[in-house]
């Protein structure tokens, strides 16, 4: 098996477990008293935990002192990639179907391009349509779909999906911040200690959470399940993939995402998929395509 290959399978099984994400806050609401405070910072401390605990397996301990050495990029980091993003995503989860909150997240490149400017990159015709395509796809899952089934319930809803849509944004603008960041340290190590910096900003409010007296086996296997695997072992896969395939050929395995929360939720949750999430997958990764292909394919093809 090539690199390019392996690159691509661990993308594809990185994508996959990213899709469980909101199918396991869901059941986690469904067998807890959990609110999404108290989801969030359970997720990414055992999260980040986790990936900490990779790193110092791998005999890289010593580079996690950037947490104190250098915290200011990384704070900034957790607040806006862990923190925000994660209360934002697990809120949106408790309104609306996990579908739906999958789908809009899964679509951050489009995002991503809507914020680039500041960061003066060019918003070319190219680009700039596929950002219509992709919200036009998010809008018609927003308002279109609700006599559907069960997926959809009105307002609600719209303010699950307007919150995904936040959540989305504050990752893009994550990924924008962040991209100097990688550079300098490297994705895994990045998303370790940005994990470990959103956490603890959540600390102060924990307060506030909602905390059952005692969660079932249940509910502690999800909460568990959610820090594990789509949390650290993906960010792991994903960043072991961009190490063997460019980014361009790597980020079409995020629309198998959205596919694979499909999957689950329908039997799990009970949520049906209807003729307008279909659309609007299609519209969104459209859309994604169009934003996410390199300008100069040549400049791109050699890395």
């Amino acid at each position: 098996m090539t690199n390019h290959t392996r690159g691509i399978l661990l993308g594809v099984v990185a994508s996959l477990l990213w899709g469980t994400t909101y199918v396991a806050i869901r059941l986690i609401y469904r067998e807890s008293d959990l609110d999404p405070l108290g989801i969030t910072f359970a997720r990414f401390s055992i999260g980040g935990l986790a990936l900490a605990g990779a790193l110092t397996a791998q005999g890289r301990g010593r580079d996690l002192a950037v947490f104190f050495r250098g915290p200011l990029p990384f704070f900034w980091l957790g607040l806006m990639g862990i923190a925000l993003m994660g209360l934002l995503g697990a809120l949106a989860t408790k309104l609306t179907a996990a579908v739906n909150v999958s789908l809009v997240m899964n679509a951050n490149p489009i995002f991503i391009v809507l914020l680039s400017p500041l960061i003066g990159e060019r918003l070319t015709a190219r680009r700039l349509s596929g950002v219509f395509l992709g919200l036009a796809g998010i809008a018609l899952v927003a308002v279109g779909c609700e006599a559907e089934g069960p997926s959809f319930a009105g307002s609600r809803d719209l303010a699950g999906i307007l919150l995904a849509a936040g959540a989305a944004l504050v990752w893009a603008a994550y990924t924008l911040l962040g991209k100097g960041v990688v550079q300098r340290y490297g994705g895994l190590l990045t998303t370790t200690v940005a994990m470990l910096w959103g956490t603890l900003l959540l600390l102060p409010f924990l307060g506030a959470a909602a905390w059952p007296g005692a969660l079932s086996w249940q509910a502690a296997l999800y909460v568990v399940y959610l820090g594990v695997i789509p949390t650290a072992v993906a960010f792991a896969l994903w960043y072991r993939a961009l190490a063997l395939v460019d980014a361009a050929a790597l980020a079409p395995t995020q629309y198998l995402a959205p596919i694979g929360t499909a999957v689950l939720a329908w039997p799990l949750l009970d949520e049906r998929i209807g003729l307008c999430f279909i659309i609007g997958l299609v519209l969104v990764s459209s859309g994604i395509a169009l934003t996410s292909r390199p300008e100069h394919p040549r400049e791109g093809a050699t890395g």
